[in-house]
């Protein structure tokens, strides 16, 4: 499947808000996780499906639905039916290669942006996606698989002091976007130190596969910067919000989630410009490379130029060419085109040409 543009030959001719799913099936089945806590209190339910949440959970305690697996386009309509949510917001959840964005509807936030998912330092980096709903007292969060990249949030909750206790869920989707912008930040770092080690041995001696590997990273960087800079514009819409699912407290710690941004991004284009400068300098090596070789063979060609001469000279068929018929003749020739070779080899360390 395609890094950059994804397929949605599926959705082709259908009306919006058609519930299609476009993406890979990354687990059999969806996993759904309720979360229900307040100041004092907290539930942590594993959940077969959306009948199970109860009437009281649903009115009166801030609850953190989480659902791994958004394939199953009937859960995602059962989803919406329960919790009141557009078909335009659904759809937008189940196609997996949606531009990051956020918007704003009469009861709720939606966003969607990317995760970055990091190999090892010869596979790709590829980005999944991430969803959430932002409701007075309801947070939901949809994921393409399971990931880690919560797990502190689940931990902080667990402390009954914890701020995220003690506030609404909008300062829940606050933490949750910043483990999104560390995620970020992460990938970005380890990708740089692998970029800065390629750096240090292009500049020793570079070779073919260095220009491989250069032009890998460049692709990466490319790519983390299409799935991460949309992310900025939410970030300047939502502190831009006037919605009463935002409090001014949450708005002020979402400023903090910009200058994230910012370092993420002028990360970025200074690891764009390292690997522009990497290729540049491994270009000139071997350009530099490429004119000694032809250096050589010219030399190494003007030495035997008056040889062949002198060879052409002897090798015509006249019957007085001096010394043609002396017994010393051959001796004699390459005595003289040894000569010239040498004269020509001192003349060429004079003129600093060798």
């Amino acid at each position: 499947m395609a890094r950059f543009l994804r397929n949605k030959d599926q959705k082709a001719g259908l009306p919006p808000g058609s519930l299609i799913f476009t993406g890979q099936h990354k687990i059999s089945t969806p996993e759904l996780r309720l979360i229900e806590y307040d100041s004092s209190n907290l539930t942590d339910t594993a959940m077969e499906s959306l009948a199970d949440i109860s009437e009281e959970s649903e009115s009166k305690k801030k609850t953190w639905l989480n659902i791994d697996g958004i394939h199953d386009s009937e859960l995602i309509k059962e989803l919406g039916e329960c919790f009141n949510i557009s078909a335009l917001a659904l759809e937008d959840i189940l196609d997996t290669g949606q531009r990051p964005f956020i918007e704003e509807y009469q009861d709720y936030l939606f966003s969607t942006m990317k995760i970055l998912v990091l190999g090892d330092a010869d596979q790709e980096i590829f980005a999944e996606q991430v969803s959430f709903i932002l409701q007075e007292n309801h947070l939901i969060s949809f994921n393409e698989q399971p990931n880690t990249i919560f797990d502190p949030i689940h931990k902080r909750l667990k402390k009954n002091k914890s701020k995220i206790r003690n506030n609404g869920t909008d300062y829940l989707f606050y933490t949750l976007l910043d483990c999104v912008l560390e995620n970020y930040l992460k990938v970005i770092e380890i990708t740089g130190e692998r970029i800065e080690d390629l750096e240090e041995e292009v500049t020793v001696e570079p070779c073919p596969e260095h220009l491989e590997s250069i032009n890998f990273y460049r692709r990466e960087i490319a790519y983390i910067r299409k799935s991460i800079r949309p992310v900025k514009e939410i970030v300047l819409k939502i502190n831009k919000l006037d919605s009463e699912l935002v409090s001014d407290d949450t708005t002020t710690y979402m400023k903090d989630l910009l200058n994230m941004m910012d370092q993420a991004l002028d990360s970025l284009e200074i690891y764009k410009d390292i690997l522009g400068d990497l290729f540049t300098t491994y270009s000139m090596y071997m350009g530099t490379r490429l004119n000694e070789t032809m250096k050589f063979l010219t030399i190494f060609s003007t030495i035997f130029i008056p040889l062949t001469f002198i060879a052409g000279l002897y090798g015509m068929n006249f019957t007085t060419i001096p010394g043609l018929n002396s017994p010393h003749g051959f001796y004699l020739s390459v005595i003289i085109m040894g000569a010239i070779s040498a004269g020509m080899l001192v003349l060429f360390k004079l003129k600093k040409w060798l």
